[in-house]
């Protein structure tokens, strides 16, 4: 991670050539060139570090190649609309609930301790029961498993990354042999598939009972829609997806909605908690809106969380999740001034362009007034890019605001968060995505004007 600032350092801002291990790439920064990257159709494929990440995860919408993503996305972009999303708040709520309940224990240890535990089984219950109907009170072992084999391969690909002799196919596939890696990979798909087959068992079974189409996909008024039972209503509407197609789809889904939104929480709660002032403009913010009480977050409120969503962004911009991010060029692609050839491979370090003084002064000061309209208003649209730009950006950016949303404004209404921990401490590391090497020590204390949650 130094070493982008140190070259941006020495050689930015504009575009400049380096080496990734054996390949050679050219480093983009600058928020107009990335908009005429991000948005240019010969600049949709995501190149190696994309194949390399879905001989792992299967070729879901963010490994996937661009004919087949076109196609993917288009299908798949309902479920992601505004009113799709709001659909999921009661799960939002009774996750935020839980979460509040099992901090309790930590009331009594005067310790701190890592927050991370608990903010991802929130992450992890939410987009398992958005994306496969499985909830959170299911005990099941291929579950746990699935998410231990997560930690265990994304440890081994990000190893690949740093590790050129492994970057041929037929050298990593004799290294996942002799790893057992290729056994994890065939332990991974067994809670996908598991799922599957259930799903789509009672999915015939219903479709029976009906004598016609369940019409998930245009009615206005069903039931919250599950992201597994919308793809095999489009089957039917002639999507075609595979079983294989089903099962990275659903992978892509549970791993991206868990791991980035664990990691901004965390982060956010512990930017609170190094900054009380900031934490007590949240928690006043929340409490005028929400009042004492036990009542629920609604999407009204969320609406009105300004401040709380300002305090996410600035998380966003200092510590983005996928710090880095990568384009193939498939042909030339004109910029202002000059032309990047064909097979180019566009490195875009997404965190060195969120801390360019020039658009964040003292860009290592987190300070959620960087998102006031009027300033946000003055800067170019592409100086902040959490969720990527353009076409292929991150279909699930209005889930994760929300879902933040919720957890951190239930979080803040019952307790306060305080840390030992000061900037100076945090120690960033890259492993596919962006974390704090020594994890999130807080310490609780309830707030004197606490609502109570029944699950």
């Amino acid at each position: 991670m130094e070493n982008f600032f140190k070259l941006n350092n020495l050689y930015g801002p504009e575009p400049y050539k380096i080496w990734l291990g054996s390949s050679l790439a050219l480093n983009v920064t600058k928020p107009e060139d990335l908009q005429i990257i991000l948005n240019n159709s010969n600049a949709f494929d995501r190149g190696k570090l994309a194949k390399m990440l879905s001989g792992a995860f299967g070729e879901g919408l963010i490994t996937t190649s661009v004919p087949k993503w076109k196609i993917h996305r288009r299908i798949i972009s309902p479920f992601f609309n505004t009113s799709s999303i709001n659909k999921f708040l009661p799960i939002f709520n009774e996750n935020s609930a839980g979460f509040i309940l099992n901090l309790q224990k930590e009331l009594r240890n005067s310790e701190s301790f890592n927050i991370w535990d608990y903010v991802n089984s929130v992450s992890v219950n939410s987009i398992c029961e958005a994306a496969l109907g499985h909830h959170r009170d299911e005990e099941d072992d291929d579950k746990s498993e699935f998410f231990y084999l997560v930690r265990k391969i994304t440890e081994r690909v990000n190893a690949r990354l740093k590790k050129p002799w492994l970057y041929p196919d037929f050298i990593f596939s004799i290294y996942g042999k002799i790893t057992g890696l290729n056994q994890m990979y065939e332990n991974l798909y067994k809670f996908p598939n598991k799922i599957i087959k259930e799903k789509k068992s009672l999915y015939v079974q219903r479709k029976k009972t009906n004598h016609s189409s369940l019409n998930l996909t245009n009615n206005e008024d069903k039931q919250r829609p599950i992201f597994l039972e919308l793809l095999l209503e489009l089957n039917d509407e002639g999507a075609y997806f595979l079983n294989n197609d089903l099962r990275d789809e659903v992978l892509t889904m549970i791993i991206a909605g868990s791991e980035t939104i664990s990691i901004t929480t965390c982060f956010c709660i512990l930017m609170l908690a190094i900054h009380q002032d900031i934490q007590d403009k949240v928690y006043d913010e929340i409490y005028q809106i929400m009042g004492e009480g036990d009542r629920k977050v609604t999407i009204e409120d969320t609406v009105k969380f300004v401040y709380l969503e300002q305090c996410i962004k600035e998380t966003l911009r200092m510590y983005p999740a996928a710090p880095v991010i990568m384009r193939y060029l498939q042909d030339d692609v004109k910029m202002s001034n000059y032309t990047i050839p064909k097979d180019t491979t566009i490195f875009i370090p997404i965190i060195v362009t969120h801390h360019l003084p020039e658009l964040y002064p003292n860009p290592w000061e987190y300070n959620p007034h960087n998102f006031d309209p009027e300033k946000v208003a003055k800067r170019h649209k592409y100086s902040f890019i959490a969720f990527s730009g353009g076409p292929r950006n991150c279909i699930g950016e209005k889930y994760a605001m929300l879902l933040m949303k919720v957890l951190l404004s239930t979080f803040l209404r019952n307790y306060s968060v305080h840390t030992k921990c000061k900037m100076s401490d945090i120690k960033l590391k890259f492993e596919l995505s962006l974390k704090n090497a020594d994890g999130y020590q807080v310490t609780i204390r309830p707030r004197n004007t606490k609502p109570t949650y029944k699950v």
